[in-house]
């Protein structure tokens, strides 16, 4: 794996936990971008989601996820945060920050 192709990844995963972080409500994805996320994480969502618990336990993580989060985990503090800052919640990086994202990208790779 390359860190083109490592990016890519992260990039799903974080989109991935990104939308449970996502406040309950009004749809904030169109049908279109519903229909491309069930492709990218083969997870479909129904609108019936008021018929189910909400608590984190009972959050279906595929394993594609489940392992990244288990690599993450493996990761010192300050780059799961600059990891969970980039592609959870989509922060703009500062210039002096990239060299610390590209250091946590390359932990990700050695471990994954």
């Amino acid at each position: 794996m390359n860190i083109k192709e490592l990016d890519r990844l992260l990039q799903s995963w974080g989109c991935f936990w990104a939308g449970k972080e996502a406040l309950q409500g009004y749809a904030n994805t169109s049908v279109t971008e519903r229909c491309c996320e069930v492709m990218r994480t083969g997870i479909w969502v129904s609108s019936d989601k008021h018929l189910f618990s909400h608590h984190a336990e009972s959050i279906f993580v595929p394993e594609w996820v489940g392992q990244i989060d288990k690599v993450v985990e493996q990761l010192e503090v300050h780059e799961r945060q600059i990891i969970n800052r980039f592609y959870i919640k989509k922060a703009k990086l500062l210039k002096t920050e990239w060299p610390k994202l590209w250091q946590a990208q390359a932990a990700v790779l050695s471990l994954y």
